[in-house]
C-alpha cells in the first residue's frame, strides 16, 4: 500500500499571496504561516483534495520549475513533515 499526504481538511485553511511567499491561516490551529515558493508549490498540489505521494508531489513542483523531478523529492519530504508539524497536511493511507 502506497502511503501519501493529503490536506487536513479541504477548508482548514485560507491562503493569501504576500510579496514571493504565501500567508496561509489554519482554522484548525488559529496560526498565520509564512510560506515560501516551495512549500506553496506543494500545498497548491494538494489543493485538489488528493492524496498525493511525494514523488507525484515532486513530479507537480519539477513541472513549474522545469528542473528533474528526482532532484525535488529530498525537499519536497522535508516540506512535507514541516507542513505536517503546521498541521496542514496528514499522511494518509489511500
Amino acid at each position: 500500500m502506497m502511503h501519501g499526504w493529503q490536506l487536513t481538511s479541504h477548508d482548514t485553511f485560507i491562503s493569501e499571496q504576500v510579496g514571493d511567499c504565501i500567508a496561509v491561516y489554519s482554522n484548525a490551529t488559529g496560526e498565520t504561516h509564512l510560506l515560501d515558493a516551495l512549500p506553496a508549490e506543494v500545498l497548491l498540489s494538494l489543493s485538489s483534495g488528493a492524496c498525493l505521494t511525494p514523488s507525484e508531489i515532486a513530479r507537480a513542483v519539477a513541472k513549474v520549475a522545469d528542473e528533474p523531478w528526482e532532484s525535488w523529492l529530498p525537499q519536497v519530504c522535508k516540506v512535507l513533515e514541516r507542513l505536517a508539524s503546521m498541521q496542514l497536511v496528514e499522511h494518509s493511507a489511500h
